[in-house]
């Protein structure tokens, strides 16, 4: 009898055993992790799961505990084992919350939410970097049964205004630098229940007239939320609303349920690929928090799976190669969570050496894709012995379908995650539509428990996007025979800079309000840094003679800076279809 053939059980049984006798020389949590997962890998590895029609599906055992359970009670499940570790701790400030502080505070800012009359169904807006309330707020409302909306702190007014409009938005947390571009962008909003909640960022700023303290939300004499007030509160209800540019179009909100969400943190953290250990007396990951928490990879992937097995999270509210060294060189970090330009930075950066991560026992880059040049020259830079792995997913799926481990080729995205289903079709003319085989190119489109809800208020886009129960990602990819996962572009017209979704009908929208201009087409062309960054082809009016540093200027000023323009070019006409159409390929071809 193979190990294929033993009861799951046996096969567990069997692993730990290994893990044992080839870690007793050297106990090392990042020794065990690594011998654990290569003994893991043959105890669970099965052949690829392809039925007729060429529907792939995930070669993990299904996970069925995901049902009805709310997220933040999935979250503080086992908070008692640990309630005494840091849980959160700026990198900046020194601020720190333990387990306990950091339940005690959600309860009471629960009970604060409810008791200033936001109810089931409402929305807050979260405008904050990366800091330690940052998680406190989320998980309030989460427990609270209302809605959470994520704001990048980088926006504009323009922006601001938009996605709180958008999303029916009727309480904002926000830190002190951000008030007066918050208070602007909500005049004449009538939804705003409460004044402006300005959270204390280390930063010692004086109190702002016309505001509320958070702390003052999370007193000591507040009582604790309690178990009777979740009536109405639903599995199904939308916790958290994301905003994504999806296919096409201005940014859309993402409706995401408890159960899409708790589901895809039980299909991440799955021992075949997640590095984490689970806290006890002698041992306590430690994450450092530099990928955005607005951005539902930071957000979910990061803080709220380690904060389900009790790891330390050090939270950096604005990344620099400084700050970043200082994070490594002060936290003995165990797994590092990236995004393509700051896999770069630590590749060309002479002042980050092998010390600096020399506990790291993962990497994990995500949001876009890496080439083998880049993961080679990152490997060669520090062998340490690091596993560096690349995983795939998108907002609409809470956001993981794919990821790899220590087995697969760091190239790719690995393999589908439990309960996950992918089919790759066809985009050809002659083939639209069909369900390709291995090795052929398609677009890619996942099935699954974590699968959005659908964006809010916008039917048409949900249909657009969704085949049946089929998310249709856009994404350009092709599977192995062994089931593994590459991506290969995206047949949207999205482009990702730095790892964000920049939707060019939002530029063109903009620039389209300049007095000079007649006609406009955004795309994205190739950048050594960012991966891809906008480029603006743009037909003047008549005897009009286009200023491009000025149209930069009128740009940047209505837009966050990753989704300012790199380039102008001035052409006679837009390329576009019989339809109307902007042939975006033409304009790259150019």
């Amino acid at each position: 009898m193979t190990i294929l053939q033993l009861p799951l059980f046996a096969r567990v049984s069997y692993m730990l055993n290994q893990c044992i006798k080839e870690c007793i020389v050297n106990v090392s949590p990042k020794n065990y992790w690594r011998k654990f997962n290569k003994h893991r890998y043959y105890a669970t590895a099965v052949n690829l799961k392809v039925d007729a029609g060429n529907v792939v599906s995930s070669r993990l055992p299904d996970i069925s505990d995901f049902e009805n359970i709310y997220l933040h009670d999935f979250i503080w499940e086992k908070v008692g084992k640990w309630s005494n570790h840091t849980a959160l701790i700026c990198a900046d400030t020194g601020r720190s919350y333990t387990y306990g502080q950091l339940r005690k505070a959600c309860g009471k800012l629960a009970m604060s939410l409810r008791k200033n009359q936001l109810l089931p169904g409402d929305t807050i807006a979260i405008i904050l970097p990366n800091i330690p309330e940052f998680a406190i707020i989320a998980l309030a409302a989460n427990e609270a049964g209302l809605r959470t909306t994520l704001i990048n702190p980088a926006y504009t007014i323009y922006e601001i205004k938009r996605q709180l409009e958008n999303a029916d938005v009727q309480a904002i947390f926000t830190i002190p630098t951000k008030y007066a571009d918050i208070k602007t962008s909500i005049e004449k909003n009538s939804k705003i229940k409460l004044p402006i909640v300005i959270v204390n960022d280390g930063t010692n700023a004086g109190s702002i007239s016309g505001t509320i303290q958070l702390d003052d939300l999370m007193r000591d004499d507040i009582e604790d939320f309690s178990i009777s007030q979740k009536t109405g509160i639903s599995y199904e209800d939308t916790v958290l609303l994301p905003y994504s540019s999806g296919t096409t179009g201005l940014p859309k909100g993402v409706e995401t349920s408890h159960k899409n969400i708790v589901a895809n943190i039980i299909q991440n953290i799955n021992p075949t690929f997640f590095p984490g250990i689970e806290a006890n007396e002698h041992h306590q990951d430690i994450i450092p928090l530099i990928v955005p928490v607005h951005h539902f990879y930071g957000l979910i992937i990061v803080l709220y799976c380690y904060l389900r097995i009790g790891a330390k999270l050090v939270c950096l509210p604005k990344f620099s190669m400084d700050g970043f060294m200082k994070l490594l060189e002060n936290h003995r970090c165990t797994a590092l969570h990236v995004v393509p330009p700051i896999v770069q930075m630590m590749i060309y950066n002479e002042r980050i050496t092998s010390r600096h991560v020399e506990s790291i026992r993962l990497t994990l880059s995500g949001a876009a894709p890496l080439g083998e040049k880049l993961i080679t020259k990152f490997q060669n830079r520090f062998p340490n012995d690091i596993t560096f792995i690349q995983g795939y997913g998108a907002t609409e799926l809470s956001p993981l379908a794919a990821i790899g481990n220590a087995n697969v080729p760091s190239i790719s995205c690995g393999c589908l995650i439990s309960n996950t289903q992918m089919r790759i079709v066809s985009t050809q003319d002659d083939t639209l539509g069909r369900n390709l085989g291995p090795n052929e190119v398609g677009e890619i489109y996942i099935r699954g428990p974590q699968v959005m809800k659908g964006y809010y208020k916008n039917p048409k886009a949900t249909a657009d996007t969704m085949d049946d129960d089929w998310y249709k990602t856009g994404d350009l990819g092709y599977y192995t025979e062994d089931g593994v996962l590459y991506v290969q572009g995206r047949s949207k017209e999205l482009i990702k800079v730095k790892g964000y979704q920049v939707a060019p009908t939002e530029l063109e929208e903009v620039i389209r309000h300049h007095d000079n201009i007649q006609d406009v087409a955004v795309v994205g062309v190739t950048h050594e840094n960012y991966g891809e960054i906008p480029k603006a082809f743009v037909v003047p009016k008549s005897g009009v003679k286009i200023n491009e540093n000025e149209l930069k200027e009128f740009v940047a000023k209505r837009v966050a800076k990753y989704k300012q323009l790199g380039y102008i070019q001035v052409i006679e006409s837009i390329p576009k279809s019989v339809s109307g159409k902007i042939l975006r390929r033409e304009l790259q071809n150019l």
